[in-house]
């Protein structure tokens, strides 16, 4: 099923994570930049945004802290219910999530590898009727150092605000 997966806007997550691996940078996806322009329409309507990676929000961020479950979710400051609804029912079944959020053991951090970490992730979409792959950076949009969209119970927990920005995307 997966062997036909559509590479959105045509970048492949491999070859660009091999690349930031060897150069030894972080991910900066430049079709989905880290400006207002990627979270509204027109203006800016409400407090400064900053955009922050997991590392610079927590000591120990994690895809995943103690499984995944409907659970972990919370709206966000700019009434993303629909969204949080959408997650907490791909969270309830394991063999959807696992479709959605691919390769997820290899793209969790580990604190033991540092190194092996470069900022990017992907994640699978059912869109009009193909699967696509969607590749994002981990920089994600704060408000006082809060997410500001969906969010997990646990502070070092990203997964939700990750699939959130890849579908935003």
């Amino acid at each position: 099923m997966f062997s036909c997966m559509k590479p959105y806007g045509d970048q492949n997550y491999s070859a660009l994570k091999r690349a930031c691996l060897r150069r030894k940078v972080l991910f900066e996806d430049p079709s989905f930049p880290a400006t207002d322009d990627s979270l509204y329409y027109k203006g800016t309507p409400g407090p400064a945004v900053r955009w922050k990676r997991p590392k610079d929000i927590c000591e120990d961020p994690r895809l995943f802290v103690d499984g995944i479950s409907s659970h972990d979710l919370h709206q966000g400051q700019v009434g993303n219910c629909w969204f949080v609804a959408a997650c907490s029912s791909l969270a309830s079944r394991e063999s959807l999530w696992q479709k959605v959020i691919p390769d997820w053991k290899e793209q969790e951090w580990d604190p033991e590898k540092p190194d092996a970490y470069a900022g990017i992730f992907h994640f699978h979409f059912w869109r009009f009727g193909e699967w696509v792959d969607v590749v994002i950076d981990d920089r994600l949009p704060t408000v006082n150092n809060q997410l500001i969209y969906c969010h997990s119970n646990s502070r070092n927990e990203f997964w939700c605000a990750l699939v959130e920005k890849a579908y935003a995307k």
